[in-house]
């Protein structure tokens, strides 16, 4: 029961976020799932293969027609769901989403193996709404479900909240520094985008982002591509408000987007004639 729950919570997760909370219409039906009453605060960052901003959260398609290989840290530092304190709580996801092909579209959870068996089963219950809710855009965005596993895992962050890291032993060394452009005292910051966590974040580089996994034949190598950081302090009353979550995200065909991917547009150098 815990495993099921695990890998239902991640996922919902990852189609809630790409990692991460529910919108509006998400919390209604989680509201019928779980106790109504949470909140949470804590912190997570996102890497990508796509280079920067990231396109997915201004609802653009990524950079390539596979989608978006991700990996989706997330670290509660305090807080509570349905009575059940989740302080500590972090999972990694780890995926495949926001292709043209959506039956390349996977998703794997690895979950903190300090995490109890209660703060489990609040996670599951308090998510296990969103898989209705999302049903029509769950295949684009998380797909298979390829497993879980609890593995040892730790996260870091600096005094000054710049720089976050999560390593899993063997398997994954996700290492982001947050961007203060030259002239600038405060991270560089995007507003308004799509989130699961909240409508914002700070763009950050990526120090490092190596991922292997031989039993899921899934790698890559993803150092100085797009990553992204956030904190967040998000409970029940807000995201039952709009702008959270992407139950409005539509970029792809299937949903009325013919616009290409941007590997598919032709690039022209000089004055071609």
């Amino acid at each position: 029961m815990r495993h099921a729950l695990v890998l239902l919570a991640s996922s919902l997760l990852l189609v809630a976020g790409c990692a991460s909370a529910p919108s509006g219409a998400i919390a209604q039906e989680k509201a019928s799932a779980a106790d109504p009453s949470w909140q949470l605060k804590g912190w997570r960052i996102i890497g990508c293969c796509c280079t920067s901003p990231c396109a997915c959260r201004i609802n653009k398609k990524p950079n390539y027609c596979h989608g978006c290989d991700h990996t989706d840290v997330v670290h509660i530092d305090s807080g509570e769901i349905g009575g059940v304190k989740m302080d500590g709580v972090q999972y990694t996801v780890v995926g495949r989403g926001f292709g043209d092909n959506k039956s390349s579209t996977w998703a794997y959870v690895y979950v903190d193996e300090r995490a109890s068996d209660a703060q489990v089963k609040a996670l599951g219950d308090w998510l296990s709404g969103g898989v209705a809710a999302l049903s029509a855009k769950a295949p684009y965005l998380v797909g298979e479900f390829k497993g879980m596993r609890e593995v040892p895992m730790t996260t870091t962050v600096s005094a000054d909240k710049r720089e976050y890291a999560v390593k899993i032993p063997g398997i994954l060394d996700f290492q982001t520094r947050s961007i203060v452009n030259p002239g600038h005292t405060e991270p560089v910051m995007s507003t308004g985008i799509m989130d699961a966590f909240g409508d914002r974040f700070v763009h950050s580089n990526t120090v490092k982002h190596e991922f292997e996994d031989k039993t899921l034949d899934a790698a890559w190598e993803l150092t100085g591509r797009q990553s992204n950081q956030a904190e967040f302090a998000i409970d029940s009353a807000r995201a039952a408000k709009p702008g959270v979550g992407w139950g409005c995200w539509s970029a792809h065909a299937d949903f009325g987007d013919d616009t290409p991917y941007i590997e598919q547009v032709p690039a022209k150098h000089g004055h071609e004639q």
